[in-house]
């Protein structure tokens, strides 16, 4: 069984009346769990209701969350998140919360280095604490798949973070407007998309990339293969947690061994049906995977 670290932000996703646990970090750790790994999240939770409605909330997930530190002098994360039209969602996130003074605790320390995956991200680099944490765990993790999934989430991020983080994975995934803010960043904005992915891989000695498209798929790309694999048609019900999902099942499939053509496939099989599904983690099993997938159709091939 894969053992799956992921580190960062845990929190609450507000949407409307509603509450969702989320915390890209968090989802990423719960998908891989549906998915048959077994996974934590190393985060840090304020000592509140919210955190301890948290726990309450990975224990019914049947997540291990024991290294899930408890902060006595910030909140729990929240994060205001509004639907526009077409469901794509806008963030207000709050800002000095437990999560940013996350610690590399002697125990997360062991686990990262027990790690067959470590996946982060950018959000919760936002404060020096939580970086220098985040960036003594991937030094632990010396025998694991490092996997940065981006998620730039403005204006919780900068050049030099997305830069160090692009340095310290094998795996690099972003969506196709994250791939143009990176464009820009390294002065690439000339090339095409495709000349930047392979300019990623060479500068940063990524093992392979992954650029997301919504509706209409995903690229994945090595130096070696190019995969483009077309996206499912579905009713959207949000996107919320739908690329979390997505990195799970593309992380767990390559992981595993399986080729880039079928990891591809199944990423986006589950991306978009939790797309379908409201909140960041609703279940995913097999028969719910069949059966979307046999009253759905692939969108037409334009990557």
């Amino acid at each position: 069984m894969l053992e799956v670290t992921s580190l960062g932000e845990v929190l609450w996703d507000i949407i409307g009346q509603e509450k969702h646990l989320g915390g890209a970090p968090f989802n990423f750790a719960a998908h891989c769990q549906q998915l048959g790994a077994h996974s934590l999240v190393i985060s840090r939770i304020g000592e509140d209701e919210l955190g301890v409605a948290i726990l309450a909330q990975a224990e019914r997930l049947h997540m291990d969350a024991h290294l899930i530190q408890r902060d006595p002098t910030h909140p729990t994360g929240q994060v205001l998140v509004r639907l526009q039209a077409d469901g794509q969602p806008e963030y207000d996130i709050r800002a000095e919360v437990a999560y940013d003074y996350l610690m590399a605790t002697p125990e997360a320390i062991t686990r990262a280095s027990q790690s067959d995956i470590i996946c982060f991200g950018t959000l919760a680099q936002r404060h020096p604490d939580s970086r220098r944490a985040i960036a003594e765990l991937i030094h632990a993790a010396t025998d694991a798949l490092i996997v940065c999934d981006l998620n730039l989430r403005p204006p919780h991020f900068s050049e030099q973070i997305v830069r160090d983080s692009m340095a310290r994975c094998d795996v690099l995934k972003l969506n196709d407007t994250e791939l143009r803010t990176v464009q820009v960043m390294m002065g690439w904005s000339g090339s095409s998309g495709d000349a930047c992915m392979l300019q990623l891989l060479d500068t940063f000695d990524l093992e392979l990339l992954c650029v997301t498209l919504g509706a209409r798929g995903c690229i994945l790309r090595t130096r070696a293969q190019r995969v483009a694999a077309p996206g499912y048609r579905c009713q959207v019900a949000d996107t919320v947690g739908a690329g979390d999902a997505f990195a799970a099942a593309l992380v767990v499939r390559y992981a595993s061994g399986c080729s880039l053509e079928e990891t591809a496939d199944f990423a986006n099989l589950v991306g978009a049906y939790v797309a379908t599904q409201r909140g960041a983690i609703p279940p995913i099993t097999p028969d719910r995977l069949m059966a979307f997938a046999a009253e759905t159709v692939r969108a037409p091939s334009s990557v």
